[in-house]
């Protein structure tokens, strides 16, 4: 079996990547998990491992750090890089570090994994084939970036699946091109530019729900039709070339004709494009377009810059188009800005710490009379926005806590009065505040949903215990312990042993095999242990209990 080393400080993602596939399907053991690259790195010193599976933004130590480390220690896993949407700079620079894959968090899903680990094996044998291909620094330069790989879930499908066939091989080469370029698997081809340009992101609005649809096959179901369809569109075909990132997010570059009008221009063709994904595949699809250029060496920034612009979405609502030509849009760098000066009001409404938001609360109310009207609804903007991001990290959106749509420029421009805004705002922290109390409850709950399933799933194991359960789940220890102490009524360690003297009864019950190979069966290595605890529970001995089975 080939190790697998799981890195990311997310507990959630931690425990989705284990369960999420069969990893013995695929020749794979997940040996360890770190929450940091630092800790990644202590775990190989002494247990070298086939794959790293590394999330890039982490405490202590990032993804690009740990990738470096690990070539610098001699060591050559294969890396799958895992990354948030707004990321693609640092997946390009994992890449030249010799990264092999990556996929995105928001798609992250059983089919796209598997996918995944079926490159890196071909591309193992590539290697073992062949020979390592060291560049200059001695690293693996991996597959041949973009030579035989288009866009995917990972950045890499066939070309000739996913790019639309009616454009003909030249179209599907400058699909496939355009997201090799965008990811920095293939330097700048100057050709694919003609003059100005804008750069245009999509991203499907609610992926996991929606996408849910075409997990079936998302190469032909998805990915393809998306493509295809917006090729339709004539003035699509004359002046963009289309990419895919992932399922869920999607590239356009767009060739200006005229720049004294390309602004309406690029609005109505996005319009266009969106009208048609939601007609004909129910998709909704948010838009963040950049500024126009005409270097096509600031391509990268391009990218970047509608990257920021799609995060501005949340203050709009659901499919809409954030450019950066709006004045009356809010400016990503401004929302930084306040997000970083209300940092103790974003966290303590995230983990509900009362005393924190009221205290902070108390600071931007003053704040707000201090200002003009105008000024005072630009910081709820950029306060709100900042929100909206810490519960996208936190794998949630914003706009699930209404059940209308908000739009809240709109929303906002309605207050005559700094009275009447913090009054609104005040709410919209108590509404979020409950969100998150519920949310929490709920968590807990699943919590402990997953300790006992891990439970049942390894009583027989006789090293399982309190400390491995709670890591599973992401715990420390000792908060566990009285955790699942509270929830259950009993402690882990008697849970434990009602779990092993059930399972040993019934195959007392339904089985002819002897004590001490039950004993074995249910976690338990001395035989005479586990007799002194089943007499204990059951208040007879293991070959009584069977007697009196028999005679029934």
């Amino acid at each position: 079996m080939r190790q697998v080393l799981i890195v990311d400080d997310d507990t959630i993602v931690r425990i989705t990547l284990r369960s999420l596939i069969d990893w013995e399907r695929f020749g794979y053991q997940v040996a360890a998990d770190a929450v940091h690259g630092k800790q990644a790195l202590q775990y190989l010193d002494t247990c070298p491992v086939d794959l790293v599976i590394t999330d890039m933004k982490m405490p202590v130590m990032d993804g690009l750090t740990l990738i470096d480390a690990i070539h610098k220690k001699g060591l050559y896993p294969q890396i799958l890089v895992l990354s948030g949407y707004d990321e693609f700079k640092l997946v390009r620079e994992a890449f030249c570090l010799g990264a092999s894959d990556y996929l995105l968090k928001t798609d992250l899903e059983a089919q796209l994994l598997e996918k995944a680990l079926e490159r890196l094996e071909e591309e193992r044998k590539r290697r073992q084939d062949k020979g390592p291909d060291r560049g200059q620094n001695g690293l693996d330069k991996g597959p041949d970036r973009g030579q035989d790989r288009g866009p995917g879930s990972a950045g890499q499908m066939d070309k000739d699946r996913t790019a639309p066939r009616r454009h003909g091989r030249e179209g599907m080469q400058k699909a496939d091109l355009l997201t090799d370029m965008a990811m920095g698997r293939r330097p700048l081809d100057l050709s694919m530019f003609n003059g100005a340009y804008v750069v245009v992101r999509f991203e499907i609005e609610d992926y996991s729900r929606h996408g849910a649809r075409f997990s079936y096959d998302l190469e032909e179901g998805l990915i393809r039709p998306f493509l295809s369809l917006a090729y339709q569109i004539p003035r699509v075909a004359a002046r963009c070339v289309l990419g895919c990132l992932s399922p869920s997010q999607y590239i356009m570059l767009y060739q200006v004709a005229d720049s004294r009008v390309y602004q309406e221009n690029v609005c109505s063709t996005c319009r266009q494009l969106c009208s048609v994904w939601n007609n004909y595949m129910n998709l909704p699809v948010a838009v963040g377009a950049s500024s126009l250029e005409m270097d096509p060496e600031a391509f990268w920034e391009r990218m970047e810059e509608a990257g920021r612009q799609l995060k501005l979405r949340y203050l709009k609502g659901r499919a809409k188009t954030c450019v950066p030509w709006d004045r009356e849009q809010v400016d990503y760098d401004q929302v930084m800005a306040v997000g970083e000066q209300y940092e103790r009001l974003l966290r303590g409404l995230m983990i509900c710490d009362e005393l924190a938001v009221e205290e902070e609360k108390s600071r931007l109310f003053t704040a707000l009379y201090a200002m003009d009207l105008g000024q005072a609804k630009a910081l709820c903007l950029c306060l709100l926005g900042s929100l909206a991001w810490k519960m996208e990290e936190d794998h949630d959106d914003i706009r699930s806590l209404f059940s209308e749509e908000i739009d809240l420029y709109k929303k906002l421009e309605r207050f005559e009065e700094i009275r009447g805004l913090e009054l609104w705002l005040g709410n919209y922290f108590r509404w979020f505040f409950d969100h998150q109390s519920h949310k929490q409850a709920r968590s807990q709950e699943d919590l402990m949903i997953r300790a006992k399933r891990f439970i049942l799933d390894n009583f027989a194991n006789p090293e399982l215990t309190l400390g491995s359960v709670a890591g599973y789940v992401g715990l420390n220890e000792k908060y566990f312990s009285t955790k699942f102490t509270k929830e259950e009524g009993m402690t882990f360690t008697n849970y434990l042993t009602e779990v092993r003297i059930r399972k040993a009864r019934e195959l007392m019950d339904k089985t002819s095999l002897k004590v001490y190979e039950i004993s074995q069966s249910v976690g338990y290595n001395s035989v005479e242990h586990f007799t002194r605890v089943f007499k204990r529970i059951c208040k007879v001995s293991p070959g009584s209990y069977r007697k009196s089975g028999e005679e029934t």
